[in-house]
Parts: structure tokens; sequence; C-alpha cells
């Protein structure tokens, strides 16, 4: 082709082949100018998909008319094949010169692809092949994005390649690799590779295969960026990780919002640059007249320069004691634990005075309330007088008159915010749904977070806030980056007002289980993030001095950090075994309450009646979901750490005296549950990986005494055995019967129950989940699953249940007494056999029906109070 004149056009020299085509350097012997030839690749210009895709490609850059897109001149046909005459870009590849020293460059590189790709998004184009090879940078340094082959023209036909599967594999969407709906958020991804290719040389996910790569793609996050940049600027690491969200309802819904942050990005970056540019310059005055001007002169200038040198330490001085100096930790700070009585304490507030704590705490019988006790030492003094399940957050006012707070009536209830005197008496609701209350500054009004445990109408976490009469209720803002729902219950729920009540500070969780501290401006609303460590944080506590705070496991255990407000690397400020929950500073800085609390739990045994309890563990741990095997030899539970919000958890198996403990699975994992087959011959169990959301949770089968590879149960998230080979399980809104063995399941009973069948599968004992059918149900069945008759209440709602094997009876605790109760499920008769051995629900019962397994709870928790945490 060299040399050969199609048209009026010279061929001069070839530039590059892809998949989609060959591009020419030639000359318009027309027009004189230099242009680019595209022809289809050889061999497959008579192929009609293929032509009708280039064709495509032309359209739909022919309608484009931006800088940095490359301009297409015509469309020719010579000798049956068609090709493209567009503009020559007399430049590089991006390619070529990544990684970009110049994070200006990059920056300003970032802007004009962004440009470019909204202009093309404006006008229903969607790239879909967005990468390093398809961008230029010209000898001007004018970026030029390339190759609309790929481009999907809205109204245009319809074209697969390969699966449908259509782009360049590293560069992809999750939602491209998994074959879904294309479209411009998809961009949006391949460009957040792009940009962190151009800073850091690096693909963000890759692999030693295609399977390695697509998997990385779609499941892993990238490396963070400042692993490479230690000092990338908060908003640019904000601007990558909302382009390479793995959800795109997650990223960013247009290219044009991604815009707006890379020019505000690119503008405060460049006024740094300036700045640091004029701080380099010598302060020396340079003479316009030599030295032998005369005495008179010089002592002028040695007049000016003392004068200036003057001026300037009168103005560093005032720098030093007006602009905020990096917060350091007084090594000389001293801690005490506060003594009370309590075993059983929640999150807590100090005031800003630091002379006073307030904290929820439940008393001998049961109820939990408000307390409240000087920092000083002396008595406390109970605030509230509530009948509550719970008590979850207290904040002081400012002038300590009154305190807020949230709490929880009933199972399956909301929590409410409520506001009491500090001087005791009656409580008023101000929220009826609503979370970790916090008061302004100005003590003006109360902030308070909706999701989680007090769900909100959107799905999202918000921020509200309420007058303290309760009026005047507003939202804040919303948490746009992840649904609640799709993270997982050890998610913290935590915010706080800055100092001058104008921005907020909060916890924003991901699927993954981890969480990072987000701030939020109630002005702008832009939003900034703080740590980048995927890691389990909490409490961020905003310090007048501009430092944050809050509790993380960054180092393994749960402790208290602090980092500037305007980003950093975070400094550990306690360094104690114990985990931290929550802590509280006072306004001036010198005062720092926390509270430390170890989970510790341990199973019993006790007959039937409660009686004969005796301890079956030994080691302080967290064992939970105990089962006996059918004979009743063995015990299998869950376990994990002391730490709250340390998720792994692992499956084991003991002798029924807590011997010969033998743990069953291991790795990053998080086990839920577990169940026993019938004969004993297998367990199941349900379990995670960490770094997964709870919708992961899958079923695996296990050998408890030949524990060999677990077997997957994969479309299970849960079961209950009904006998050796088949299991049940809850699914959609519906319960279904399925078979170890395989095949599909087949419902039993109606929608919006969970059964279980039982006596030779002529009769169901179910859970009803429509409002007010709360509670166990008995009913007969005929041959065809159809109910017979009226079903039977036979377990109140809201008590704990205990099943036995063979389903003969059920146990379960009248909360409000105490009292153990047994129903027979043959005639639903219902008889007291006695009482509960302490508080909690029974977790399982032998095969003979005589002996029942308790988890008993007993945290250890308390406050320490630290002075002069500051120098």
């Amino acid at each position: 082709m060299i040399g050969k004149i199609i048209s009026h056009y010279k061929i001069l020299e070839k530039l590059g082949e892809g998949g989609m085509g060959v591009v020419y350097r030639a000359e318009d012997l027309k027009l004189t100018r230099t242009v680019a030839l595209k022809f289809l690749p050889e061999g497959l210009h008579a192929h009609e998909p293929e032509r009708t895709r280039f064709l495509q490609e032309a359209r739909a850059a022919a309608i484009l008319n931006q800088a940095n897109i490359c301009t297409v001149y015509d469309i020719q046909e010579h000798d049956g094949q068609q090709y493209i005459v567009m503009e020559y870009v007399d430049g590089r590849t991006l390619r070529e010169i990544v990684p970009v020293k110049n994070m200006q460059d990059a920056i300003g590189y970032a802007v004009q692809i962004a440009e470019a790709l909204q202009e093309a998004h404006t006008h229903g184009i969607v790239h879909r092949d967005v990468k390093a090879d398809n961008i230029m940078v010209n000898m001007k340094n004018q970026v030029k994005v390339m190759d609309f082959g790929l481009a999907k023209l809205k109204g245009s036909i319809k074209l697969t390649k390969t699966s449908s599967t259509v782009g360049t594999l590293s560069y992809m969407a999750p939602e491209q690799i998994q074959g879904g709906d294309v479209d411009a958020r998809s961009d949006i991804f391949s460009f957040g590779i792009v940009l962190y290719e151009m800073l850091t040389g690096r693909l963000p996910f890759g692999g030693e295969h295609e399977a390695a790569i697509m998997y990385a793609i779609v499941n892993e996050e990238a490396e963070p960026l400042q692993h490479y940049i230690p000092d990338a600027p908060s908003e640019l690491l904000h601007i990558l990780d909302r382009a390479l969200e793995k959800d795109r309802e997650e990223r960013y819904q247009t290219v044009h919002e991604m815009l707006i942050d890379l020019r505000r990005l690119k503008k405060d970056s460049t006024r740094v640059v300036r700045q640091a540019q004029h701080n380099a310059q010598a302060p020396g005055v340079q003479p316009t007249e030599p030295l032998a001007a005369g005495k008179p002169k010089r002592r002028k200038t040695l007049w000016i320069a003392s004068a200036g040198a003057a001026v300037l330490c009168v103005a560093a001085a005032v720098l030093f004691f007006v602009s905020p100096h990096p917060a350091r930790l007084n090594p000389n700070r001293t801690s005490v634990a506060l003594s009370f009585p309590f075993k059983e304490i929640s999150w807590h507030s100090l005031s800003r005075d630091g002379n006073w704590v307030a904290f929820p705490a439940v008393d001998e019988g049961g109820k939990w309330n408000v307390y409240m006790m000087n920092t000083a030492g002396g008595t406390y003094s109970r605030i509230t007088d509530e009948s509550t399940l719970y008590l979850n957050g207290v904040d002081i006012a400012p002038d300590v008159s009154r305190i807020a707070y949230s709490c929880l009536y009933r199972v399956g209830g909301a929590y409410n915010v409520k506001v009491a005197s500090s001087q005791g008496g009656g409580s008023r609701t101000v929220a009826d749904t609503g979370i970790v209350p916090h008061w302004t500054p100005d003590g003006q009004r109360i902030g308070y977070m909706r999701g989680y445990l007090a769900p909100s109408a959107s799905g999202r976490v918000e921020i509200w806030s309420v007058r303290p009469d309760g009026s005047d209720r507003r939202l804040e803002f919303r948490d746009t980056l992840t649904p609640f729902a799709e993270t997982t219950q050890f998610a913290p729920t935590a915010f706080c007002w800055s100092p001058d009540g104008r921005s907020i500070a909060w916890v924003h969780n991901y699927p993954q289980g981890y969480g990072e501290v987000m701030v939020h401006d109630l002005a702008t609303g832009r939003e900034r993030q703080l740590t980048f460590d995927r890691k389990v944080v909490d409490e961020p506590i905003w310090a007048v001095n501009d430092v944050i705070l809050f509790i993380s496991n960054r180092s393994g255990q749960c402790n208290l950090w602090m980092l500037p407000a305007g980003g950093g690397e975070p400094t550990q400020v306690t360094q104690g075994g114990v985990p931290i929950l929550g802590a509280r500073i006072s306004a001036d800085k010198n005062t720092l309450v926390y509270l430390q609390q170890e989970n510790v739990n341990h199973i019993w045994i006790s007959s039937i009646d409660g009686g004969n309890a005796r301890r079956a563990t030994i080691e302080d741990a967290q064992p939970f979901r105990p089962r006996f095997s059918p004979d009743g030899k063995h015990i299998a539970y869950c376990l994990s750490g002391v730490d709250l919000y340390d998720q792994e958890a692992h499956l084991f198996v003991m002798d029924r005296d807590g011997k010969n403990r033998r743990q069953l699975t291991s790795g990053s994992e998080v086990v839920r549950g577990c169940t026993w087959s019938p004969d004993g011959l297998w367990l199941a169990y349900f379990s995670r990986a960490i770094g997964e959301s709870d919708d992961s949770i899958r079923t695996f089968l296990i050998q408890p005494f030949d524990p060999g590879a677990p077997r997957v149960l994969s479309h299970v998230k849960g079961m209950t055995w009904v006998d050796s080979e088949h299991f049940v399980t809850y699914r959609g809104n519906r319960t279904l019967l399925y078979s170890i063995n395989g095949g599909d399941g087949v419902q039993i009973f109606r929608d919006s129950t969970f059964a279980i069948p039982i006596q030779g599968n002529r009769r169901i004992m179910f859970t009803d989940n429509r409002r007010g059918k709360e509670g166990w149900w008995l009913v007969s069945i005929d041959a065809l699953g159809k109910q017979e008759g009226e079903a039977k209440r036979i377990v109140p709602p809201n008590t704990g249940t205990a099943v036995p094997f063979d389903r003969r009876f059920m146990i379960y605790v009248d909360n409000r007494t105490n009292e153990l109760w047994r129903v027979w499920t043959n005639t639903g008769k219902e008889e007291r056999v006695g009482k509960a051995p302490f508080a909690g629900s029974p977790e399982s019962v032998s095969g003979d029906g005589k002996e029942i397994l308790w988890v008993r709870t007993d945290n250890r928790e308390k406050l320490v109070l630290v002075r002069n945490v500051f120098e």
C-alpha cells in the first residue's frame, strides 16, 4: 500500500493495525494536507457485520465536533473496500507516555479526555473501548480520543463481537465482563482505569491470564493510589474511587459529574504549584543601580532590609500562634478507669468542659437507662426511667442542660431519639426513627442517623437533624455511595459535626465489610475521603484543633487513631490490648474518655428444667450458635475473637465436656452458624469470605470426624434438616425442600412462611412473616401439602426457641418471667418445665430431650479517662 494513490490520497506510511482496522498516514493531494486513512483489516472487508460496524464508527465520530475528538472528514470506498478519512494526529499514544511524570499534566489530560467523552455521551454515543492505546497526545500536548469502532450509537443496529463482550479486557467495566448492558457509566469505569494508569504506569486490575483479570475487575479492589503516590490529593483519591466503583449505580452517573471534580482538582493543584513556586523565589532585592552610588543609598537599603526582616519576624510569629499546627500527643498524658458497678454499658458522651460523662447502662433487673457522673469521681445518678430493650447512643448538650439518646422498646421496632433533662425527670421523643444522636456545636439542633438499625425510606444511610422540641425535622444529606442493605451486620453507625457545624464526618461502610471516614460539606455538598485502609472504622470525633479521632482495627486490634481533618497519615493514640469501641474528647482537647470492651461468651449446659448449669468452654472468646450432636456426645459451635469488629469466625467441634476441641474451617472466613444432620454424619455450616457482603453467604457440608474439603450447597444461604437427606431453606418468600444430592427445590406450604415438616411430614411447624402473625404455629396438612383445619399458635412472639432433632417438642423462654416452657408438637400442649439459668435463649436441645445448650455473655467493659491528651 505504501506509495499507492487511492482516490486523491497518497499512502505514505503504515501507522498501526488493530482488531478493527489498519491505519495509514496519507497526503490529501487536493487540499495539500496530511490525513489518516483507516481500512478494514485484510479479509474482513467483505464480512457484512464488520462493514456495518465500520460504518457505524464513521457515523458516530462524524457527528462529534470537539477539540479532543479526532475529526472524521469523509467515508470512501476503493475496490469494494471502505475506508475513513480522518484527522492525522502527530504525536504519541497515551500508552507510550505512561506513567505521566507530572501529576499536573496527568490531571490536564484527564480533563481533556472527560470533555471528549462528555461530548460523545451528550450525543448518545458510548465509546465502549476507552483505553490508553485509543488516546493520543499531539505535539501541542492536546489529547485526541480515537477509534469509535466499538461506539454504541442510539438508534443504530446492535452489533455483537465474540459473545457480545466488546472492548479490551483490562479496561472493561464489570458489567461488560458479565455480559450486561453497557452505557456511559461503563466508559467512566474504563476512563478511571486510564487515569490510574496515567498516574502509576500500572493497570489497577491485573492477572496472569484472562480469567484472573476478569475475576479481579469484578471482585477485587484496585491497589490504593497512595501506595504509588503517598501525597496524592484526597480529591484525586475520591475521583478514582467513584470512577472505579464495581456497582455502576454507585459510580459517577455522568462523565459531567466527574469532569466537574477533575476541573476543581486541576484548579486546586495548580494553585498549590503556583504557591510553591512563589515561596521558592529568593527574598533578596536585585539592585537597579551600582552600590558605589554612595552611603545614603546603602543606609536606605539596609533600613528597608531591616524593616522587612522585622515584618517577616512578626508575621512568622503571628502565623505560628494563629495557624493550625499538627497536633502532637502529650507523652505525659495520664489515664485512669472510671469506677461504677455496671457490668454492661454502651456508647457514652463527654461534656464540652470535660467534667461530666453520660452513658447507657443496664441494671440488675435488665433495664437500660442513662446515667451521669462527674469525671473527678464520686457517685453517679440515673437520668432516665425507661423500660427499653436497648439504649444506643447518648450525647450531652453543649450547655450540659439536656441529654439526647436513642432507645429501642421492642424486637422488630424502630429506635427513637429522645431528649431528657440532665437533672432527671420526664423525656420527650423528638424523632420516631433514628440512632446515635449528636447535638450541633451551638446546641440548637440534634443530628441523628437513619439506616441500619433505624431504616430510611431511601434504603440508604441518611443524616437528619431536628430541634430539641421535636420540630423542624430536616434531611442534612444522604450517603449515596452504598445502600445500607448491601453492607454487613458488622457495619458501624457513626457521625459527628465539625466544630463550626458546617461539615459532618461520618463512616461510610462498604459491602466488603470495611468502612472509611468521609467528610461532607453541608453548604456545597462536596465530599472527601479521609481514610483509605479498608478496615473497620467507627466513632469519628472532630476536635477543635481540627483533628479527627476515630476507632479502627488498622493495626489488628480496635484502637483509637487520629489524623488532620484535611487528610494525612493516621497516628495511633491508644496502644491497649483491649478493643476500644468509642471515644469522646472535651472542647479544650485536654480530656478524653473512651470505652473498652471485650466480648466474652461461654457455652453452658443445663438440664431441661434449667438446673445444674455448668460451663463447657474455658478460653475467653466468643463462641456462638452451639449445637448438640444427635447422640449428645459432641458440640459444634462457631468461634470468633473478643473484638467486636473482628469478623473472622470458624467452625469447631468439641466433646461435651469441652475436651478434644477441633477446628474444621480456616482462612479468612466468617462462619455464621451450623447444624447437624440427624444421622450425625454431616455438619452444615453457613459462611462467607471476609471482604464479601452478607449476600455472599453460602451453605457448606463437612464431615465433622473425617473433615476433608467442604462440599458446597451453593444455592442456599441457610437450612434446617428434615431428615438425613433433605432440608428446607427460605428463599424469596417461600420455603423450599431440597435434597443434599442435588435437584430443584419444591415449595412446601404457603408463601411468606418458613415451614418445617414434622410427624412423618403430616404436620407443619411454621413461622409467619406477616405482621400480627409472629411466633411459631402448628397445622396439619394432607398428602398434597394443603392445610387441614385451623393453625394453632404454639409459641408466642418475641421468645427464643430451640428444636430437638426429632421435632417432638419445642423449648422457649418467656421473656417477662424468664420461665422455661415446653410445647409438644403432636398435641400443642404447653407445660412449664423450669426457669432459665440466666438471661438469653436456649440454643440447642439434646437428642434425648434432657439437656439444653446456652450461650452466656460476660462482656468486660470500662470507661477510661485520659487527661492532658495533647501537648
